[in-house]
């Protein structure tokens, strides 16, 4: 090739190492003698080697069981193995045989896997700074084409959503990926499009409760009694906990962005000695209950209805989560797997798929580039040849070169920092906390400075004592006495349960048990348990409990309810409703209308309230005069309570 091209070749290879953590520096002309010589490019050994790093049998074990519970369930599954692969020097330490016996379950990102390339393209933009073009349904169904400057990928309640400044609107918007149509397309072809306004805050598009989504309008105190109030202080720092007065109820400040999923939230909580200021929070309160009590105490008016609405449920599709490492770094590491010292001289196709998730068409592309740099570089590092069930290594004299790792590639990394915030907690039981922390920090000290391009979120978090005994409950057999909180009963009542596994579902996270009191398996979540204490008493798991549907990820399931409501929903509750939801009807007034499973009265007559007049429950008719009373019962509370107020604690 011409030095024209040469160079242009050169430089675009050092590129695409930089990106995937390899930094080749330069001594310029003004660095050298006065020679006329040209700038000398050189790989320092510490920009290529992973950092020395050890972790003790606890952090091994640990990581272990981190790959295992998310193995074939997580987005970043592939990138996730490869990096456990380079960090442990192939001691993955297999435990997919043991998943049956771990106390956690995450459910698929069956998310992940129906955006397919278009999550993985996402990813791409979002670490290159690179402008995407994408066809998007808004949630009126109008399709649009849209220009955005990616700045973050965010997960919650199993939807993946980018944030970044939309072209059309000139202003920051969420995106969710699953309403994007059709393949995502770089808008240009330069190696970088945009850089991220200084102003930019990840953490304003992280997970926070729903009264918070979007700008800061106003501030409400709320008191709260203390058989509840612990339920408030677990959304900290999204209240702030003022103080107790002298009847021990707690009084925080709540910032708000919406007043009215405030409100409802308020009524959720409950409470006698809930209380509510300033007074036009309180005055709004009130005609909205009184607007739901008169919208329920006359018989159901039934407009007409214009058109169905069908929603296909996507079931789980075949294939590999779509984010992969880059493509260089899988390289890379192929090459230290096929060169590590005591590999056999033959590694069968299953070995590659089992110990670093790669198929034999990747494999295959793979040892093409390795074959071609080891002979045409001169490297001599190994001779790979490829055969119909696996692949032929001869390791050459340069093989212990290549036999460390080199640095984890930012995809590899954030698989790491992800994986360990979605299930570190959770697997308390399975180390102790000094090694859970000593192991995040190690990890932390891998990882390129990549702030908020991706998070996976989860609110509110689960308590971690409550966490910690229940995982030690369920790997020992012991019964536990927790307290817990039922929000359609208002009521926190104590349990005995022998606790089977906890699973993560869109919800967020419950506990699969066996309650004493009610001689039956249940189901909890975890937000609603305040505390939970080891009986020392052991129990035999019994045969009549079933765990294959939290085992699927899924709390509840409508196929063993026979009762069903109906209900219409003001248009903005659109996009919730279809993920609940397999049909709707709109109807004249342009409402919505939705037949919804039930299996407890007291549920759906405080789930309709809570919608404070969004939601008009219309079947079964006897239940519409409860839906009436539970309104007004809870005007006359909020009527008679004194304003919440700071003057007793200052």
């Amino acid at each position: 090739m011409s030095d024209e091209t040469f160079t242009r070749r050169f430089h675009a290879d050092r590129s695409d190492l930089e990106r995937v953590g390899i930094l080749i520096d330069v001594l310029q002309s003004s660095e050298l003698s006065d020679t006329g010589e040209s700038p000398l490019y050189f790989l320092p050994e510490e920009n290529f080697r992973l950092p020395e790093v050890t972790f003790t049998a606890e952090e091994a074990r640990l990581l272990g069981f981190v790959l295992a519970a998310l193995e074939g369930r997580f987005a970043y599954s592939r990138p996730l193995r490869m990096a456990l692969t380079a960090l442990l020097g192939g001691e993955t330490h297999q435990l997919s045989d043991e998943l049956q016996r771990l106390p956690i379950m995450i459910e698929p990102d069956v998310d992940a896997l129906m955006a397919g390339s278009r999550l993985a393209r996402l990813e791409e933009a979002v670490s290159r700074h690179k402008t995407v073009c994408f066809s998007y349904i808004s949630a009126n169904g109008a399709k649009l084409d849209r220009t955005v400057d990616p700045y973050s990928l965010f997960q919650f309640r199993s939807h993946w959503y980018v944030v970044g400044r939309d072209h059309l609107r000139n202003d920051v918007r969420i995106f969710r990926v699953g309403r994007i149509k059709g393949p995502v397309r770089y808008a240009t072809e330069k190696s970088r499009d945009f850089d991220i306004p200084s102003d930019y805050d990840p953490d304003q598009y992280r997970a926070r409760p729903p009264w918070l989504l979007g700008p800061i309008s106003g501030e409400a105190v709320v008191r709260v009694g203390e058989d509840r109030a612990w339920l408030v202080k677990r959304l900290q720092p999204h209240v702030i906990w003022v103080g107790d007065d002298s009847q021990g109820a707690s009084l925080f400040r709540v910032p708000f962005a919406d007043k009215k999923v405030l409100l409802s939230w308020l009524v959720s909580i409950g409470g006698k000695e809930t209380a509510l200021d300033p007074p036009s929070l309180r005055t709004e309160l009130l005609d909205l209950l009184e607007a739901v009590q008169r919208a329920h105490s006359e018989p159901a008016q039934e407009p007409s209805e214009l058109e169905v609405r069908r929603l296909r449920k996507a079931e789980t599709p075949p294939g590999d989560f779509p984010i992969a490492a880059e493509r260089l770094a899988r390289a890379l590491n192929l090459l230290t797997y096929l060169v590590r010292p005591g590999q056999p001289s033959f590694l069968p196709w299953e070995a590659f798929k089992q110990d670093l998730g790669l198929s034999p068409q990747e494999v295959q592309e793979d040892v093409g580039v390795i074959n071609l740099v080891n002979f045409g570089g001169g490297t001599y590092a190994l001779t790979a040849d490829v055969k119909p069930d696996g692949v032929m290594v001869i390791r050459d004299v340069m093989a212990d070169t290549f036999a460390r790792p080199c640095r984890l590639s930012p995809t590899m990394a954030k698989a790491l920092l992800l994986a360990l915030d979605l299930v570190g907690e959770t697997l308390a039981a399975e180390a102790s906390p000094e090694a859970l922390d000593s192991l995040r920090r190690k990890v932390a000290a891998l990882v390129p400075d990549c702030p908020g391009q991706v998070a996976i979120d989860e609110f509110p978090m689960p308590d971690s004592n409550v966490l910690r005994t229940l995982d030690k409950a369920i790997c020992d057999r012991t019964v536990v006495e927790i307290e817990y909180f039922h929000p359609y009963r208002q009521e926190l009542a104590i349990r005995e349960i022998e606790p089977y596994l906890l699973f993560h579902c869109p919800q967020g996270w419950y506990l699969a048990a066996y309650c004493l009191r009610a001689a039956s398996q249940r189901t909890f979540k975890l937000e609603r348990i305040r505390t939970a204490r080891l009986t020392g008493k052991a129990f035999t798991p019994r045969p009549e409990i079933d765990l294959r549907l939290p085992r699927a990820g899924r709390a509840f399931s409508s196929d063993k309810v026979a009762t069903w409501a109906t209900l219409r929903f003001h248009p903005r509750w659109q996009t919730e409703l279809e993920d609940r939801v397999g049909e709707y009807v709109v109807c004249q007034d342009g409402w919505l209308r939705v037949r919804i499973p039930y299996a407890s009265e007291e549920w759906v007559v405080r789930e309709t309230v809570q919608y404070l007049g969004d939601a008009v429950l219309e079947k079964p008719a006897h239940l519409r005069t409860k839906v009436s009373e539970l309104a007004q019962t809870l005007t006359d509370h909020y009527r008679s309570q004194p304003p919440a107020s700071f003057e007793e604690i200052v």
